[in-house]
């Protein structure tokens, strides 16, 4: 709780096991907002709104990553 670095570093991992864990690029983009990489966590809530998208069931966490976007390009 609080190492921000260190949770990347876990979403890296997570990712690297399973490209398709669109939790894992949507909490990293969380992550990398906080930290200041806007661009990165744009990046990442995208790819993790084309995982829910294409797999289904995530309503819930599909709008909560394309509402964070919008937050971020304002």
């Amino acid at each position: 709780l609080g190492d921000k670095p260190g949770a990347i570093d876990d979403y890296n991992l997570a990712i690297k096991i399973n490209p398709n864990y669109a939790k894992a690029y949507h909490r990293r983009g969380i992550v990398r907002d906080d930290l200041g990489d806007k661009p990165g966590a744009i990046r990442d809530l995208q790819q993790a709104v084309k995982l829910y998208q294409q797999q289904g069931g995530n309503e819930k966490w599909l709008r909560a990553a394309q509402d964070r976007i919008r937050e971020l390009q304002q």
